[in-house]
């Protein structure tokens, strides 16, 4: 299929990107198809600390912000077994990105999230995702250098909700004392919204 017929390749006037440059199979670019007609740009990976754009890991689509998240969970159902996922990938929820990935997890390396104000590493988050995962499995749905949300399949509950409310406090302070103002109001969003979401200032 011929997919430049069916996808604009954005990017401005210097933009000599094409399709096939982006190493999307057919597969994925086929699931794409059926949520967006629009311009698809490349998804770089970005050293965090020069903003160097570095290789091709993927492609970006702008979305409405109601919708990514929906449109994230839709497309991980058909992409996840092809390797690729979808991902909100900017602050303002008006971008998913769709990259290839081994697990979940890589989202999370992708984006290079951290919280360096605390001396939280990447490799922290990653390993402590993991291990909150075991316990309470969750999906990745977006992230950037500073912040990850994930929507519960199981949710603590009980003496497990405050056990665990406390913990986030512990490894993020800043969605207690930017946010929620204290562990009980933590455990509040936790029941309302099913969702992990954390984030360093």
């Amino acid at each position: 299929m011929n997919w430049k017929k069916i996808f604009s390749i954005g990017g401005g006037s210097n933009q000599d990107s094409n399709i096939a440059d982006l190493g999307i199979p057919d597969e994925v670019l086929s699931i794409i198809s059926k949520f967006t007609t629009g311009k698809l740009k490349p998804f770089y990976k970005t050293d965090l600390y020069t903003d160097k754009r570095g290789e091709i890991i993927g492609v970006c689509m702008e979305v409405k912000q109601d919708q990514a998240e929906n449109l994230v969970l839709k497309m991980r159902k058909e992409m996840e077994v092809l390797g690729f996922l979808p991902f909100i990938c900017d602050t303002e929820h008006n971008k998913v990105c769709i990259s290839q990935v081994s697990d979940q997890f890589d989202i999370i390396k992708i984006q290079q999230t951290n919280g360096d104000n605390y001396d939280i590493s990447n490799e922290m988050v990653v390993s402590k995702l993991k291990e909150w995962h075991l316990r309470y499995p969750f999906t990745i749905i977006g992230a950037d250098f500073d912040w990850v949300e994930a929507t519960f399949q199981v949710i603590p509950d009980g003496k497990n909700l405050r056990s665990f409310a406390t913990e986030m406090y512990k490894f993020c302070p800043d969605i207690v004392e930017q946010g929620s103002g204290s562990i009980n109001g933590l455990m509040e969003e936790l029941k309302e919204s099913k969702k992990l979401f954390l984030w360093w200032d």
